[in-house]
């Protein structure tokens, strides 16, 4: 059996060719969909250039999701998705770090003398943080192979993780194109969080080609479960607070 796209000899049975990542065409007879997939523009790089490419793909993912990934391939290797990743996502932590920084000297225009010099010790201090900036293209990393690990467990666990790990950790790759609206202070923030929930969940669903239902329970799950553990975490943190403080009452009233 051959791949109708690249020409390249599969074996039987498999729905992703493993070379070009296109959806195999059906035999006859087969009521099962057919799909072509093909190289993003970034991944094109060689035909679009970087710099097209990098854009066509941003504004791809951003206002055409699920067409975007729909066409992806779900293989071809990891190097070309990692790659933008750390282009867009960096470039929005960088945003981020600087509004933070040009945030603290505004707002100390509007302190007393006490203050200031209160401030001024603290980003003195605050120099260490320094470390975990240059460490950020690593935590990065780390972050989008903990995110996909993650994700395509939840996938499995639903029998929803039809096309491999690669798949899933190229949608959380293409999925950080809205890191740049950390370009925006203040409100940057929540909307780059929000869309990126809304990348994983469409871009799951089509690379693996799952429900919606499947793919709304691996992104929002893990999110729901952290909240819940934050909750209980508080809840028996301020019975806590109240169980002593009852205690230390008693003892004073006695």
């Amino acid at each position: 059996m051959f791949c109708s796209h690249c020409g390249n000899e599969v074996t039987e049975g498999q729905t992703f060719c493993q070379q070009c990542g296109s959806r195999l065409t059906p035999e006859a007879g087969s009521d099962a969909p057919a799909g072509g997939r093909s190289k993003t523009p970034w991944e094109d790089r060689e035909n679009t250039g970087y710099v097209n490419g990098l854009r066509r793909t941003l504004k791809d993912t951003l206002f055409t999701p699920s067409n975007f990934f729909r066409k992806m391939p779900v293989t071809g290797g990891l190097t070309d998705p990692l790659l933008f990743a750390l282009i867009i996502g960096m470039t929005g932590l960088i945003f981020l770090y600087a509004w933070d920084i040009l945030l603290q000297d505004s707002m100390r225009s509007f302190m007393t003398q006490e203050l200031k010099a209160a401030a001024g010790r603290a980003m003195f201090q605050g120099l260490e943080s320094a470390v975990p900036v240059i460490m950020t293209p690593f935590l990065l990393i780390i972050w989008l192979f903990i995110i996909s690990g993650m994700l395509h467990l939840f996938l499995m666990i639903t029998h929803g993780a039809k096309a491999g790990f690669e798949a899933t950790f190229r949608v959380v790759c293409y999925s950080t194109s809205p890191f740049l609206f950390m370009l925006i202070p203040y409100c940057g923030l929540p909307i780059m969080l929000l869309w990126v929930m809304t990348l994983l969940l469409l871009g799951l669903k089509e690379a693996h080609e799952t429900t919606g239902g499947k793919s709304a329970f691996a992104v929002l799950f893990p999110f729901i479960f952290c909240c819940g553990l934050i909750m209980i975490a508080a809840a028996l943190f301020m019975g806590a607070v109240a169980a002593s403080w009852e205690t230390w009452m008693h003892l004073y009233n006695k």
